[in-house]
């Protein structure tokens, strides 16, 4: 059996719904083996933990206890007066449906369901004025429902690892070992018989007689003192003498009284022969708390709840430790249910997207196939390329998504100048080091199911694309035979090509409007889509068909279209994500055209030359200037700035790490980027991940 799903009505930060306040504020469904709740700070996810432990207790026997403050407060100040949480078990076995059977119902397929609900009420006492907590736990439906106790409300209890450990005191003896307090709930310390004495217990009370006899013999050779009875003659100065027959005073050493818990409470735990640190003892104490998570236990949920696993944890260790609490149930072995929160963008790109819930604005958003819009294929994308710095998209309040360095570089630069710096607004900014923005863009996007029932998930996403059309400079500049023919993919040509190449015409759809110089650079996207090698006859059918005359006017028209074909696709996702287009070509040919034009000039001079500040090199910067100022079309004197870049003799990323540069260091860049038309389109998505209206 797992937990599938959790209901909150009025704990902490969750109410109860909108749109009917019989229904919870918070629903939360699980996973049945891993789940990994990840968010921003305050997001809640510490009170989704709380809410099972109150629920359902602990197996280290922790004490937990509702208090004022964890009540709902509205917006207009106003306490809630019941908490109300409840737990729904699925996929019981029919040894667990006898155990739980007198508090059984049945979900909608027929299957045993389980219902766990803890109620919290303020009741307050009239006579003496105060206000007490009344707390039940029961189970069964609610209107039949009844105490859940004995067997079947142990076999629910979790096992909760605390966040922030301070894993050195917690491993030490104590009267508030927490070792002592896991080893007493683990199964080879509980007695089966009250009066039958543990194998410690009996170890120790060899040991205490040992102990005994030791200061019971003489301490000098041909002495007859012992320490034992020196302390006996000061006992008999500083006492009374028996009378009535009271016992003599004795004393007596002992390692520990022969109790088990007192035993357990002297017990400490170390790595042997090692220098433990922070991050050794947090995995020494973690492996000691995993002993209450039993993988043989063939009955009950066996719930793991972990908070911020991460604390004091070294990347490596925590993808170690993560591979391990995610792997599949073993043979034999039931391994139970895991539920963790995290910050730690390791472990959220280390773990399977499917086994995430993000938790936003009061939601609680699992990542699985039968949430979300994500398709196998999406989530097999995803495993391989989702690292630790795509994972940030999963903690922010909002997700800029860009297909490069230079962008990524950049748009935080510009972010800066127009007065809405990403960092203090929780924005996340992704390169995806392609343009396949659908797959990570799918991740906001939710099932009909889901929509039905539950709000869109409303992170604003912005993606910042090129429309990668190449202007008429680029083929006039180009070093075959001038071309005047250029070689479009329109919409009437899809089945031809489809049919030609041996795929369905949704396979290539995407290549709409798409332009080619040349048939080898056909031919090379072609390719992608095939198996089988075209002959010259099929290429030249094709290129023939979907030849037409190269001028400005088709340029103009290719530019329009692949961007609405752009802002259209993204925006059927979701209302939250819009797409915005570098609308002539690429970013760093916007820049070109933009009044940031002898600015790009001086980061490409400074790149390209080891002494770009030398008298030689500096004379070579203010010809090209002059040259590049005197040429009259707009499009061919950005053409002339951004060839160096095309033609890869200077990287795009140091180029735009310099441009970075230095935008931050004049405050005259600010009027430039606020009202630049070029730049434009990185404004407006900055405002629409940060809120509020550009100016212009």
């Amino acid at each position: 059996m797992f937990l599938r799903q959790l209901n909150i009505w009025n704990f902490r930060k969750y109410g109860v719904s909108e749109q009917d306040s019989n229904l919870p504020g918070l629903i939360v469904t699980f996973n049945d083996n891993f789940n990994l709740l990840i968010g921003e700070n305050d997001s809640g996810k510490t009170a989704i933990i709380d809410a099972i432990k109150f629920s359902l207790g602990t197996s280290s026997e922790d004490t937990f206890r509702i208090s004022e403050s964890d009540f709902f407060v509205d917006k207009e100040g106003n306490t809630s007066k019941e908490i109300k949480i409840e737990c729904i078990f699925s996929g019981l076995s029919e040894k667990e449906a006898g155990i739980f059977l007198e508090w059984l119902t049945f979900d909608e397929k027929g299957n045993y369901e389980l219902q766990v609900r803890m109620t919290a009420q303020k009741q307050k006492n009239e006579l003496l004025s105060i206000e007490r907590i009344e707390r039940t736990i029961k189970a069964g439906p609610e209107n039949a429902s009844s105490r859940l106790e004995g067997l079947a409300r142990e076999l629910l209890k979790s096992t909760y690892l605390k966040p922030l450990r301070d894993a050195e005191i917690e491993l030490k003896p104590g009267v508030r070992s927490r070792l002592a307090q896991i080893l007493k709930n683990h199964q080879a310390f509980r007695k089966n018989d009250s009066f039958e004495k543990h194998p410690l217990e009996i170890t120790f009370q060899e040991a205490n007689e040992k102990v005994e006899d030791f200061f019971d013999l003489p301490y000098e050779d041909g002495k007859i003192k012992t320490i034992k009875s020196e302390l006996t003659d000061y006992l008999d100065n500083f006492f009374h003498e028996p009378i009535n027959g009271e016992n003599k005073r004795e004393s007596n050493f002992k390692i520990t009284p022969v109790k088990l818990n007192e035993i357990l409470k002297k017990l400490s735990l170390l790595l042997e022969d090692v220098p433990s640190g922070l991050g050794s003892l947090n995995l020494l104490f973690i492996a000691a708390e995993l002993l209450l998570h039993d993988n043989a236990l063939s009955i009950g949920p066996n719930i793991t709840l972990i908070e911020e696993i991460e604390a004091h944890l070294h990347p490596q260790a925590q993808l170690r430790l993560i591979k391990y609490l995610q792997r599949n149930k073993t043979e034999g072995s039931t391994g139970g249910q895991f539920i963790l929160t995290t910050h730690s963008t390791t472990l959220a790109a280390s773990t399977k997207l499917e086994h995430i819930i993000l938790i936003h604005d009061g939601t609680a958003y699992p990542m699985n196939a039968e949430n979300t819009e994500l398709e196998i294929e999406d989530y097999k994308f995803l495993e391989r390329f989702l690292d630790s710095t795509k994972a940030n998209l999963f903690f922010a309040k909002g997700v800029i998504f860009v297909e490069g360095d230079a962008e990524n570089l950049l748009v935080p630069a510009i972010a800066e100048l127009i007065g809405r710096p990403l960092h203090k607004f929780g924005v996340s900014i992704v390169n995806i080091g392609n343009t396949a923005f659908n797959r990570y863009v799918k991740i906001y996007s939710r099932s009909s199911e889901w929509l039905d029932m539950f709000p869109p998930l409303r992170v604003p996403v912005a993606v910042v694309t090129d429309v990668d059309i190449k202007p008429m400079p680029f083929y006039d500049d180009s070093q075959e035979v001038r071309i005047r023919d250029i070689l479009i993919i329109r919409n009437e040509h899809l089945s031809f090509i489809a049919g030609k190449i041996g795929v369905e015409v949704e396979e290539i759809s995407h290549l709409l409007d798409q332009a080619y110089s040349t048939k080898k650079e056909l031919i090379n996207t072609i390719d992608l889509y095939t198996t089988a090698r075209l002959n010259s006859n099929d290429i030249n059918e094709i290129a023939e068909l979907i030849k037409e005359p190269l001028s400005q006017t088709t340029i103009d028209s290719l530019r329009e279209n692949k961007a609405r074909s752009l802002i259209t696709e993204y925006s059927n996702s979701s209302e939250n994500i819009k797409v915005f287009v570098a609308s002539n070509w690429t970013l760093e040919y916007e820049i070109a055209m933009s009044t940031l034009r002898n600015d790009l000039l001086d980061a490409i001079h400074n790149v390209k030359y080891k002494k770009p500040t030398s008298e030689a090199n500096l004379i070579k910067l203010s010809d090209m200037k002059i040259r590049i100022e005197g040429i009259t079309n707009h499009e061919e004197a950005a053409y002339e700035v951004y060839k160096p870049l095309l033609e890869k003799k200077v990287s795009k990323a140091s180029v735009a790490q310099q441009l970075a540069l230095l935008l931050q260091s004049e405050e005259d860049f600010k009027e430039k980027v606020k009202t630049d038309e070029y730049l434009k389109y990185l404004r407006d998505a900055i405002f629409h991940v940060t809120g509020g209206q550009p100016n212009v």
